[in-house]
């Protein structure tokens, strides 16, 4: 008995230290990968948001004649059969935000649903239509465009600029109806898990503009690149 004690064999602790600093190597390499991997996939839903929103817009303008903004929220009740006010006059337009505390913009609206949508209306004809929008979790959303002016009688809502992030990535995508077929995003590495949508959003929109190019070079609070610029 005292012989097959004798030739028992374990790890001395220069081995289980060496097993340690090997696991700890390949946690340091694989961890900071994994998280670069999942902003990616939170980033390309906001392209994905972004995209859906285009064709939002074509079928309201198809209707409407004009494009259309992101129009209150959810909880205000924000349905379908609410009509924008009437003589083309939106205020500037409202971010929306799918989260735990904003359930319902996960979900389009309908007449009697409240949602998320675009909604518009015609300086001219002095119309207005909603189109349903539907947002994914953690997903935030704008739209603007240009201020009608009631009493002219004009529609100048014949453009529209849009913003599309998630709340775990780092970079806001926008599209401007000037530019067909031209994606721009700006980046900054902070933004991964800023939940302000409000303060974050704000600072990145640009102002719509019939006929010119809203975002290339124009500031939009990234890092280390602190302006817009063409998704490539």
């Amino acid at each position: 008995m005292k012989q097959m004690q004798n030739n028992q064999k374990g790890f001395t602790l220069v081995e289980l230290m060496i097993v340690v600093a090997i696991i700890g190597i390949l946690a340091a390499i694989a961890i900071p990968q994994f998280a670069a991997y999942r902003t990616r996939s939170y980033n390309a839903n906001a392209k994905g948001l972004n995209k859906v929103a285009i064709g939002a817009q074509s079928d309201l303008n198809a209707e409407l004649g004009a494009y259309g903004f992101t129009f209150n929220s959810a909880a205000a009740g924000n349905t379908l059969a609410e009509s924008v006010t009437g003589g083309g006059t939106p205020a500037a337009a409202t971010i929306v935000l799918s989260s735990a505390n904003n359930a319902a913009q996960a979900i389009g609206a309908t007449g009697t649903t409240a949602g998320s949508r675009l909604a518009g209306n015609n300086g001219a004809t002095l119309k207005s239509f909603a189109v349903p929008l539907g947002l994914g979790a953690g997903m935030m959303f704008a739209s603007n465009t240009p201020l009608n002016v009631a009493a002219s009688g004009i529609n100048a809502a014949t453009s529209y600029v849009t913003f599309a992030r998630h709340l775990n990535g780092d970079t806001v995508y926008g599209t401007d109806s000037d530019q067909p077929n031209t994606l721009y995003s700006v980046s900054n590495p902070t933004w991964v898990g800023t939940a302000v949508a409000a303060t974050l959003m704000n600072a990145t929109m640009v102002a719509p503009t019939t006929g010119a190019d809203n975002f290339n070079g124009v500031a939009g609070g990234g890092a280390p690149t602190t302006t817009w610029a063409q998704v490539q």
